[in-house]
């Protein structure tokens, strides 16, 4: 009776005693870029983005198609050419004016877009200032002392990508940004620690 009771209170025991606490993951990775491009500020932006530059978008896809065909008629010739005259001297002369047509497309269709390229700047940098928060909040839910950056990673074992934690963190801290940068905004000036540029010298007196 004594053995019998004594194992009672020793079961009861340890079904009162709080549970031992987890064991710490002291290292996870993240892909910060796909952190802040997979918030719901994000992608809520880039859904007003759509509508409200509507026109840039259309202006974009529309020229790159005209651009793409020009360039694909080109290398079509040249590819003809080259089988029927492998020796022509003016295959060096075509293959060039395609490289030309290429970078002359590529920058041309980035004027185009600087618009859009601005605002979404402005979007990720917006998010971005939460960013640090998230990942600490994160890192402390998962017990996490060492976060790397997901191109350091040669192997991983499942449960150490610690990037969904952190939009989930980010999703609470900023669930919406603005898509109307200021007049006067530049990249960088929104950032933690970022500073206003110095206000120019005065002239003095003779």
């Amino acid at each position: 009776m004594k053995t019998m009771t004594k194992l009672i209170v020793a079961a009861s025991a340890l079904a009162l005693a709080p549970a031992a606490p987890a064991m710490a993951q002291s290292v996870a990775y993240t892909d910060v870029q796909q952190v802040l491009g997979s918030s719901a500020a994000a992608k809520l932006a880039d859904e007003q983005m759509r509508v409200t530059y509507k026109a840039t978008y259309d202006q974009v896809e529309s020229r790159s198609r005209v651009l793409q065909a020009e360039l694909n008629a080109m290398i079509v010739k040249f590819q003809a050419d080259q089988k029927t005259n492998p020796n022509n001297p003016s295959l060096q002369t075509q293959a060039k004016a395609i490289q030309d047509k290429q970078r002359a497309a590529q920058e041309e269709l980035g004027r185009l877009s600087d618009p859009i390229e601005r605002v979404n700047a402005y979007v990720l940098e917006q998010i971005d200032t939460k960013l640090d928060a998230a990942v600490t909040a994160a890192m402390a839910k998962k017990k996490v002392a060492l976060l790397l950056q997901r191109g350091a990673v040669i192997k991983n074992t499942p449960g150490t990508d610690l990037t969904q934690d952190i939009v989930n963190e980010l999703n609470v801290l900023v669930p919406n940004v603005s898509i109307t940068p200021p007049a006067n905004w530049q990249p960088g000036q929104n950032r933690p620690g970022a500073q206003a540029a110095p206000a120019a010298p005065q002239p003095q007196g003779r």
